[in-house]
């Protein structure tokens, strides 16, 4: 998807004869008009998935399962693909359930986000969910790790889905 912005400027200049001018049988004084139109092109960010994010072996008496979007390699993996050099910013639910497909249960999963300019998951910060400003890098990319936590001490047998929605707006 393409945004196109289009500005114009309209400017006239009427110009009315004077009673003098009138009665010489002048002429009538042209108009003039003045319309300037620009368009800037922006491009569109794709979000590419490159891995899911797993959660690996519950072990007995496990509480909670928490993947580290820093240094974890269960970790998910995107890449934001933009303008390079062009700021963004980016916004997501920190908070999700996560549905038990078979029944009534649900996990509340909170998600962790470290993004990086690099492809480099170990130097990757954590992205809060603030207006902080994000720039892509000269190849136009943006790398994005997502991790998070979930308690499972109520967890009921079962596979849990949910959606996870990342929002990037150019800047």
């Amino acid at each position: 998807m393409k945004q196109l912005a289009i500005s114009i400027l309209f400017f006239s200049v009427v110009a009315f004869p004077s009673s003098s001018q009138a009665q010489d049988n002048n002429p009538r004084p042209s108009v003039t008009a003045l319309v300037n139109i620009s368009a800037e092109v922006v491009q569109s960010i794709q979000l590419i998935t490159v891995n899911s994010m797993t959660f690996g072996n519950v072990q007995p008496g496990q509480l909670e399962i928490y993947v580290n979007p820093i240094n974890d390699v269960n970790a998910g993996y995107m890449i934001a693909v933009g303008t390079p050099g062009a700021e963004f910013r980016l916004d997501f639910q920190q908070v999700r359930n996560l549905t038990n497909v078979e029944d009534d249960g649900f996990l509340t999963f909170q998600y962790e986000l470290s993004g990086n300019d690099a492809e480099d998951q170990s130097s990757s910060e954590l992205i809060e969910n603030e207006n902080r400003s994000i720039i892509f890098n000269s190849d136009g990319e943006y790398h994005i790790w997502v991790g998070g936590r979930v308690n499972i001490e109520n967890a009921t047998p079962g596979s849990y889905e949910g959606d996870f929605t990342i929002e990037i707006d150019y800047i």
